[in-house]
């Protein structure tokens, strides 16, 4: 093989890569082998050789179930995109943590996913730990309901309408999502009581930054976040307000 053929030859291999990682962007749950060569029109082993040449770069990850989704290494380096503002929030986000007792998490959209930046654990033995570069679904979080709440319903509908489904027995269907965002929009903060995950409970509150539009989340046991909305309330405003200084004045 010629150099200029080698050369094409490595374009067109990083071009099919590049194009199964696009077609996982929007699938938390990952997809199948199958899915994956149907949608990106190619043949199913060569998108075989490519996934396993991925995953063995921490690209992406294969589940026991057959399921291929983006994996730990990309979501590492999306974490890091966000290294500026995660860097400047570290401390707000664990006097939070420490004035309310629960665990304070700033997270960010991406596609029909909730990407989290950095959550600082709550200090109470009985508590909730979600882990740095995880991602959770957008229509049931707190924190990606304050993200959708940013958008019109046209384009919630877009993004998350074909993505819902129960996770709870109170996961909110798209129409009562979509209410729910009006009062959101009206109110300035989002509720998570138990739709992500039974016994689990949030309250978040958007924060927009020259570099996009994130959430801060307080998440805790359900009954402990319902019994104290209001104090939850006010520490988030106050957590929103000093970052976003804290933020325009770096800028400045």
């Amino acid at each position: 093989m010629s150099a200029p053929e080698a050369d094409r030859s490595g374009i067109q291999v990083i071009s099919r890569a590049a194009a199964i990682l696009r077609c996982l962007e929007s699938e938390a749950d990952g997809l199948s082998l199958g899915a994956i060569a149907k949608r990106i029109e190619l043949p199913r082993s060569t998108v075989q050789r490519l996934v396993d040449a991925l995953a063995l770069e921490q690209l992406l990850e294969v589940r026991s179930a057959g399921g291929i989704r983006l994996g730990p290494a990309l979501m590492r380096l999306a974490a890091h995109s966000h290294l500026d503002i995660t860097q400047v929030a570290r401390p707000y986000l664990e006097s939070l943590a420490q004035d309310t007792g629960e665990t304070a998490v700033l997270v960010h959209g991406s596609g029909p996913a909730l990407m989290i930046l950095h959550s600082v654990v709550s200090p109470q033995e009985l508590r909730v730990a979600p882990s740095s570069g995880n991602f959770l679904t957008m229509y049931a979080t707190s924190g990606g309901k304050s993200l959708l709440a940013r958008m019109d319903d046209d384009a919630v509908t877009a993004l998350v309408a074909d993505q819902i489904k129960p996770l709870t027995a109170n996961t909110l269907n798209l129409q009562q999502l979509l209410a729910q965002l009006a009062t959101i929009r009206r109110e300035g903060f989002s509720h998570d009581r138990e739709e992500h995950m039974p016994g689990v409970g949030a309250m978040a509150i958007a924060l927009t930054t020259s570099q996009g539009e994130y959430a801060i989340s307080l998440v805790g046991p359900a009954w402990r976040i319902a019994e104290r909305e209001s104090s939850i309330k006010h520490a988030l405003q106050r957590c929103q307000q000093a970052l976003g200084s804290a933020l325009h004045n770096r800028e400045g």
